[in-house]
């Protein structure tokens, strides 16, 4: 089921995948909340229809949401997090609710009331479409502490038909989001291994150019970091890797190779990126490492190759260092790569940083 299969995901990837699903409709939630915030508004002339006047009773009452829906509109453009602007927006729909009862209680008719729950019924429906299934329960449950609490004012005509016609609704409402979940999780998993062939080396595991491309400005060459972020450069080579293939064999070769992809990235943080950047070449770019702590991690990843049998062919890897501080980071891979070659110049099986003796 797809709770199961969402709550054994890793934090990081439910947090993606809920972000994904709102960025997906948050277009069509914005229609929907201005949508849903003007017809409000413009049953002021139903409730003149109702006084069979100018109903200046409800004028206060149907106005009043003019300022959450411009702060909810700023919001809209500013933040991106769907943790906030989910509640932002269920808070926006229970306000406009509120408001349907206050004006509900100055009516002189209140038979009416079932009609407008089945507008705000259907409201949750288009919200739930951005929510996870989760806030969607807890919002539309709220819908019916909204109707026993209004009732203390309001005092409906038929509060039992009320409750039996709108507990039903939310519950079917609800099985539907967490349906509409489970449908956009198959979409969401579908579009992750997609991401992963275009991104990752079929081979190791690890990213590939396509994954360097993602965390680098074309125009600039800058990395994608975070601002004012320093960064360290690894560049490493596995030693006379030719005469592997030559002795032992390509097959042997991609065992070598998917060892070495596996050691990577056992060896450093979530954070860092891993790159196979040649043939027998990789490339990690460790974001707000200082280069002492990147040659303490290069040394253990050296040590680690050099022990590590690949099934009776022994390796080893040349590593070369380098400090990136802004600009384009081809220059600081430049350096890794002549730090690479002074490590092959010294005799190889070794770490060297960048500058150099």
């Amino acid at each position: 089921m797809s709770k199961d299969r969402i709550r054994l995901m890793p934090k990081e990837k439910r947090i993606d995948l809920f972000q994904s699903k709102y960025e997906y409709y948050r277009r069509f939630i914005s229609g929907l909340i201005t949508v849903s915030t003007i017809s409000y508004f413009a049953f002021f002339f139903t409730d003149c229809g109702i006084f069979g006047r100018f109903a200046s009773e409800t004028v206060l009452a149907r106005s009043i949401l003019v300022v959450p829906y411009i702060l909810f509109e700023i919001m809209n453009r500013k933040v991106k997090d769907y943790r906030i602007m989910v509640i932002a927006m269920y808070l926006m729909i229970h306000m406009i609710i509120w408001g349907t009862d206050w004006a509900t209680y100055l009516l002189p008719d209140r038979q009416h009331a079932i009609s407008g729950m089945i507008i705000m019924n259907l409201i949750f429906v288009g919200a739930g479409f951005a929510a996870p299934f989760h806030y969607s329960l807890i919002a539309h449950a709220l819908l019916i502490v909204d109707i026993l609490i209004a009732n203390l004012f309001i005092h409906y005509d038929n509060l039992p038909m009320m409750l039996l016609f709108n507990v039903p609704c939310v519950i079917a409402i609800c099985v539907m989001h967490y349906l509409m979940q489970e449908i956009f999780l198959e979409q969401y998993v579908t579009k992750c291994k997609l991401k992963d062939m275009a991104v990752l080396d079929q081979l190791t595991g690890v990213g590939n150019r396509n994954k360097f491309k993602e965390i680098v400005d074309p125009d600039t060459g800058e990395f994608l970091l975070r601002e004012n972020e320093k960064a360290s450069i690894l560049l490493m080579d596995i030693d006379y890797f030719k005469n592997v293939n030559d002795k032992f064999g390509h097959e042997k070769g991609d065992i070598v190779l998917e060892r070495m992809g596996r050691i990577l990235q056992e060896s450093v943080r979530s954070t860092d990126y891993v790159i196979r950047w040649g043939g027998e070449e990789f490339l990690i770019v460790m974001p707000g490492c200082e280069i002492e702590h990147a040659a303490r991690v290069a040394e253990l990843i050296r040590k680690k190759i050099e022990d590590s049998d690949c099934d009776a062919c022994h390796v080893t890897i040349s590593v070369g260092i380098s400090s990136y501080r802004g600009g384009d980071c081809h220059i600081a891979i430049r350096e890794a790569d002549e730090a690479l070659y002074q490590a092959k110049k010294n005799g190889r099986n070794q770490v060297v940083v960048h500058p150099f003796a």
